[in-house]
């Protein structure tokens, strides 16, 4: 399986910007590969924003399961949390 992990950085994490950076995501790795898509290895996409603010809402809608593209695309989305440093 291959791994990829694409992060940006964001004021605020929230439902719209996830959805758009998750879709994005998908689509630049699928553009990536090459080849039968019968014959190449499942890949996993870890789309993560990281922001000073996370929206509640937001970590329910990544939790809610697998985006599937194709066949052989899974992705994940994952949000961060940042915090000012003391």
């Amino acid at each position: 399986m291959e791994l990829f992990v694409l992060a940006a950085a964001v004021p605020k994490v929230d439902d719209a910007p996830m959805a758009e950076f998750t879709e994005w995501a998908m689509d630049h790795v699928k553009s990536l590969r090459s080849g039968p898509p019968g014959a190449r290895d499942a890949t996993m996409i870890l789309p993560a924003l990281a922001g000073g603010s996370t929206d509640p809402s937001v970590g329910d809608w990544a939790a809610k399961g697998a985006r599937i593209l194709g066949t052989s695309l899974i992705g994940r989305p994952v949000t961060v949390e940042t915090s000012a440093s003391s």
